[in-house]
């Protein structure tokens, strides 16, 4: 199990209910969702749940999203500052999903880079023989570009349906990559996820 990771400015650890009020801070911030304005978390109840989903992650297979806090001062953010979640937490058909979010403070420092290289990492070692994938709306160049960075395959791109709903991004472009070659099956998991 992956207590902890570090980079030269970041310090990752894993999610607890104890975060909730920072993790809804970010998440609750519509600038954190402009790609997606319907994902913004409207009550701390959402992003309990989405702390509990990695807490499961991390209990059932060694590693899910993390908290994510300075190891020293970025801009006006000072060490010790809580800016956001990275990581990765297991699917139900045994691939990883690679995801990260950032308070708009943090932004342009190459911060999402940093945390998204050392889950990466993290996910492999916990679960080497599963497959590491990543999803990202097309229209969001800066998320696309982390990916690209960090050696990804694109896998596909495009939206796997033509109406729109609330609750899902099928009708959206988007963008899936992976650190291998998916099968089929796994393929089309990830993207009917939307």
């Amino acid at each position: 199990m992956i207590d902890e990771l570090r980079t030269d400015r970041l310090l990752l650890t894993p999610l607890t209910l104890d975060h909730v009020d920072d993790h809804f801070a970010v998440y609750g911030d519509p600038r954190t969702w402009a790609h997606l304005p319907s994902g913004v978390h409207t009550s701390r109840g959402d992003s309990a749940r989405a702390i509990e989903r990695s807490m499961q992650s991390r209990r059932e297979f060694g590693f899910g999203q993390c908290a994510v806090v300075l190891r020293e001062p970025i801009g006006a953010l000072a060490p010790g500052s809580f800016i956001g979640s990275a990581g990765a937490a297991m699917l139900p058909f045994g691939a990883w999903n690679l995801g990260y979010r950032f308070a708009p403070e943090a932004w342009g420092h190459g911060l999402a880079g940093e945390a998204a290289a050392i889950s990466l990492d993290a996910a492999r070692r916990a679960q080497p023989d599963a497959p590491v994938t990543a999803r990202a709306l097309a229209n969001n160049p800066a998320s696309v570009r982390v990916l690209e960075r960090l050696g990804l395959r694109l896998l596909w791109r495009g939206a796997s349906s033509a109406a729109p709903s609330a609750a899902v991004t099928t009708h959206l472009e988007r963008v899936v990559f992976a650190d291998r070659e998916l099968d089929a099956e796994t393929l089309e998991a990830v993207i009917a996820l939307g």
